[in-house]
């Protein structure tokens, strides 16, 4: 096969593709033999009668354009492979004859592709940078969270119910006009009043109320509550507090220290908390400092986003979102039915960062083919190794799998960006960030002490290891074989 790239107006290409007999041959071989096993032809058992007894019977021209319509968006897919093009949409197929075995089989596709940023100023830029700072609230707020995985309860039985407390309690609800409300009873039902587990409401009245206590008040539900037959509907609740419970810390002492941690003194921990705080404040004003570089540097290009490629970067957004929350048994259905939401909704939702991502991928890309940046082989295999790992296959197969559809380029990309922004990075200017900005930026810090958070404005791409079509494949009918 040789395929051919034109460039177009508005960033579109034809590809002129040539076909040779070979290919074609054993395209058409293909389709016979499968003919063999569905057509019966008098005199021969099934998948025995020889090819001239099947073009007899369902002539050649049909058996031709059977094997055009199997075979043409593989050679496609293999012409987009071969030239490295990156179509956005699915392609106008022409072509004027049909396949030869002889002479093989020519076609054009007019396809669009990626539109190519035009870079502004992207060296020596200089962009704001938090100063890390840990101050010593964020190291007792971690002290304090260790403290409470060693909490035990101890019952309170010399005041009331107050927020923070856990109590045991039945509960049973009833419509104001009578009879019960399906789903709202429960007993020996541990609540931690102000956890936010049920309606507010419902928590905030009880506090105040005392163990072994009744008690009934009414709750109005809110507007936009998952079951709708509740939503809006006043209920009222008949509520026995059981049992009242405090959470009762371990005092802060060396003995703590040597049970919640390795260290042997509480000292120790306080420091390797610290520590822990500052290197998850670093990770993360980092992550911040290269979205920002990223910004400025995309706010200075000039790039025309193309709607199609905002409608995939969503369906991929939405999808990678549904995969997370399968992860943790949850199906889409049953998030959207109790969000209040539904597909399309959170496909609004995304567009926005859909359409900012694709912008800096595509900036990311003009800086790769400015600066001649290119994939680290090595950092490639690694993660297709980690791929391997991960799937149960080998690493070999993942690889020929990746090729042949086109995702071993998707992910060659992805990982020359990444370098290009490593680029951008070393190449901008950190300046102070005001302070007013800075103490914004502050306020939301929530230290991570495990792995950091993907980065801001990382413009990440999730490679698949799938066998099919490239993306863009042409699906060829008898009435769209010739446009």
């Amino acid at each position: 096969m040789t395929a051919n790239v034109t460039k177009l107006e508005d960033n579109r290409v034809r590809l002129d593709v040539e076909v040779s007999p070979e290919a074609v041959r054993k395209g058409v071989e293909a389709k016979v033999r499968e003919l063999k096993q569905k057509v019966r032809v008098p005199g021969f058992r099934p998948g025995k009668a020889p090819r001239r007894m099947i073009e007899n019977h369902l002539g050649r021209d049909y058996i031709y354009m059977e094997t055009l319509q199997d075979q043409l968006p593989t050679w496609y897919s293999e012409a987009i492979v071969e030239t490295d093009l990156r179509p956005i949409d699915r392609p106008e197929i022409d072509f004027e004859d049909s396949i030869d075995e002889r002479e093989g089989f020519r076609f054009s596709a007019t396809v669009p592709v990626r539109p190519e940023a035009v870079l502004g100023e992207y060296e020596g830029l200089e962009v704001p940078k938090r100063e890390v700072e840990v101050s010593e609230e964020q190291v007792e707020e971690q002290i304090e969270e260790l403290r409470g995985q060693f909490a035990t309860l101890a019952a309170v039985e010399d005041r009331p119910v107050r927020q923070g407390d856990y109590v045991i309690l039945d509960f049973k609800g009833e419509h104001l006009t009578g009879g019960p409300v399906e789903g709202a009873e429960a007993e020996d039902y541990m609540l931690e009043v102000g956890g936010g587990e049920l309606l507010p409401d419902f928590e905030e009245n009880l506090v105040g109320t005392n163990a072994g206590e009744r008690k009934q008040f009414a709750v109005t539900f809110p507007v936009d509550y998952q079951e709708e037959s509740l939503r809006g509907q006043s209920v009222l609740f008949n509520v026995h507090v059981k049992e009242i419970k405090e959470r009762d810390l371990p005092p802060l002492d060396d003995e703590f220290a040597k049970e919640a941690s390795e260290f042997e003194t509480l000292e120790e921990l306080r420091e390797a908390v610290r520590e822990q705080v500052e290197a998850a404040l670093e990770r993360q004003v980092e992550a911040e400092f290269r979205g920002r570089v990223l910004d400025a540097v995309a706010q200075r290009a000039e790039v025309e986003v193309p709607e199609v490629m905002v409608e995939e970067k969503s369906e991929e957004m939405v999808g990678s979102f549904e995969r997370s929350i399968r992860a943790q048994g949850i199906e889409p259905e049953q998030y959207y039915q109790l969000a209040g939401v539904s597909l399309n909704d959170l496909k609004a939702r995304v567009r926005p960062d859909a359409a900012d991502t694709v912008k800096k991928e595509l900036v990311l890309d003009a800086v790769a083919g400015a600066e001649n940046v290119e994939a680290d082989e090595h950092a490639v295999r690694r993660e297709i190794e980690h791929l391997a790992e991960e799937s149960g296959r080998e690493p070999e197969e993942i690889v020929e799998t990746m090729r042949s559809n086109g995702t071993y380029t998707l992910l060659e990309e992805e990982m020359a960006r990444q370098k290009a922004l490593d680029l951008l990075v070393e190449k901008s200017v950190a300046v102070p960030m005001p302070e007013e900005e800075e103490a914004e930026e502050a306020e939301t810090d929530v230290p991570e002490t495990e792995e950091a958070a993907p980065e801001s404005g990382g413009a990440a791409v999730e490679s698949r290891v799938e066998v099919g079509e490239t993306a863009s494949s042409p699906e060829t009918s008898e009435g769209e074989e010739k446009q």
